[in-house]
């Protein structure tokens, strides 16, 4: 019974009802007359409500009941057409009406009222039996049919189609009646004029039409899905669908599915089999287990293995399944391609490949870094070293190189980092500057080399925060940790301030401490102490104004001297 009225209320039921419930209530809240206020649509809903009302479920009528509305009291109803029959039986001592247009729809009621006695309600009974009304009168079978006819259009004009349940409880008269129009019209006995009434309700005349029907609308919903999410695979949330697939598997299996329905679901990759999915499944496993064997070397998956917790489990599965006899051979052999472990013993020996691989690699950075100078692999030279090198630093931050391999990368000064990588680059740049000028005070903001200036800058500011290995790498080159942030002048412009000096005071002995350019003073004791390595042509410079190379506290005196 549930499902019968989960058939016929359905959600667009429930929507075309709700829609003119809402409107009714509107117009009760209004608190005007409701007749003069509805709609022909409003009108037939709310007399549809009156004759169907004993056959919704509980919770509308729950709904109706809470409107302030009386369904009863309206023309032509049930109280004004007993009212009729009351009047009519006073004045001839009798309920038997006459066959004449004037009580025509009178009689229709009564009719109506005889052959639904057992859907009145015990004080409706009560009245027209007071009446004397022959509940055994005669009715002629065109009348019966007319009746049980205005009966289906109320259920069509309520559901939208003719399609009465064939057990429906809440009128198994009009279910029972339906099949007989069906059989009747089978064996070519049904009145044409009877036919093309029910043609006009959209009947069914065979029950195959309406398994049919019903094909076609879960057909279309798979065809929804599908476009959907791009397969037929549907969850179990959807349990009609569901309960349809499988009775289209079984009917393929017997053989009952007719070709063109079969057809049109192959149209849409309809599945037909569980094992297709398995299937499907085990090839999608297969090829992540593929995607991991092309980056680790190797196809031995934890079983916990953090970033896809399924294929673990799933390597796991088929160890087990093939241990227990129950893989298949394809399947094996497809596993053995990519070197699957089967058993520990087995494991160990990817241990042991793994090792000479690293060992392989580790030959390679050291002849990388006799070459260039650097364990920084470049992506461009060797894209496979770089990856190694990479997953080299991964693992020691997650703390899983063993302690052995971390001494034999050290060994080799290897960078734990990318920024590692660079210091040393600019250590190396620190030194063939200490190499050409003979000391480490790269001036700020050179521009012979920026980044090198500013490397500088930022190591003598950050000194505390410094590993003490990369301290003894600059204290062994004699490195400056004095902090200057001052913009180094072009050799030229001294050259040009000192021979102004010159010209002033007729001589190059310019005070290193003192005096009114000290900037000066102290270029010119640099010169005199870096002499070995400046450039033949500046030499050849100062040498032209008579350059004082004497050591700067002869100078000094000197300048005092002439002071004197």
């Amino acid at each position: 019974m549930a499902r019968l009225e989960k058939k016929l209320f359905d959600e667009n039921f429930l929507n075309s009802w709700s829609l003119n419930y809402q409107k009714l209530r509107a117009l009760c809240r209004q608190g005007k007359p409701v007749a003069a206020n509805v709609d022909e649509q409003l009108a037939q809903w709310i007399s549809i409500q009156r004759r169907i009302r004993h056959m919704l479920p509980c919770e509308l009528k729950t709904e109706l009941a809470a409107l302030r509305f009386d369904f009863d009291e309206k023309d032509f109803s049930w109280a004004t057409m007993y009212r009729q029959l009351a009047w009519f039986a006073e004045r001839n001592g009798h309920t038997c009406l006459p066959p004449d247009q004037q009580h025509e729809d009178l009689k229709d009621w009564l009719v109506r009222q005889i052959i639904g006695r057992s859907l009145l309600s015990d004080d409706q009974f009560r009245k027209l039996d007071s009446l004397r009304v022959d509940w055994d009168m005669p009715i002629s079978r065109e009348h019966r049919w007319e009746q049980m006819y205005w009966k289906l259009k109320d259920f069509y004009l309520t559901f939208g189609h003719s399609r009465v349940p064939q057990k429906w409880a809440k009128d198994k008269q009009l279910a029972h009646w339906v099949t007989v129009q069906r059989r009747t019209h089978s064996s070519n006995k049904l009145k044409e004029d009877r036919k093309r009434k029910l043609d006009e309700l959209h009947f069914v005349w065979s029950i195959q039409d309406v398994y049919a029907s019903q094909w076609e609308h879960y057909f279309q919903q798979l065809v929804s899905f599908h476009k959907a999410h791009g397969h037929c695979s549907v969850p179990g949330k959807y349990e009609k669908l569901v309960s349809w697939i499988e009775r289209q598997k079984l009917a393929k299996k017997d053989n009952a599915l007719p070709p063109d329905r079969e057809k049109r679901l192959d149209q849409i990759n309809f599945i037909w089999s569980c094992e297709s999915i398995k299937q499907k499944r085990w090839d999608d496993a297969y090829a992540q287990l593929y995607a991991y064997h092309q980056q680790y070397g190797h196809s031995f998956v934890p079983v916990h293995f953090s970033k896809n917790k399924s294929l673990g489990i799933w390597v796991a599965t088929q160890r087990a399944r093939e241990a227990k006899g129950k893989l298949g051979p394809a399947k094996k052999k497809k596993l053995d391609t990519l070197g699957f472990v089967w058993t520990r013993d087995t494991q160990r020996q990817v241990k042991s490949a793994y090792d000479t691989r690293w060992e392989a690699n580790l030959e390679k950075l050291k002849v990388y870094k006799q070459k260039t100078g650097s364990c920084q692999v470049s992506l461009r030279i060797d894209l496979a070293l770089q990856r190694w090198t990479r997953w080299q630093r991964k693992l020691f931050y997650q703390g899983r190189l063993s302690p052995e391999r971390i001494d034999r990368l050290n060994a080799i000064r290897f960078p734990w980092s990318v920024q590692d990588g660079y210091w040393m680059q600019m250590y190396r740049s620190l030194l063939n500057f200490r190499e050409l000028f003979g000391h480490t005070r790269v001036p700020f903001r050179w521009e012979a080399n920026p980044q090198l200036a500013a490397w500088v800058y930022r190591v003598k500011s950050e000194k505390s925060a410094l590993a003490s290995q990369k301290k003894e790498l600059l204290n062994s080159i004699g490195f400056d940790w004095t902090l200057r942030r001052r913009t180094a002048l072009p050799w030229q412009d001294m050259y040009a301030r000192l021979v102004d000096y010159k010209k002033e005071h007729g001589h190059t002995r310019v005070p290193a401490g003192s005096g009114k350019d000290l900037k000066l003073g102290k270029w010119c004791s640099r010169m005199r102490s870096e002499r070995a390595h400046l450039d033949p042509e500046r030499v050849a410079l100062l040498e032209a104004i008579d350059f004082d190379w004497s050591s700067k506290c002869s100078c000094e005196k000197a300048a005092n001297r002439t002071s004197r």
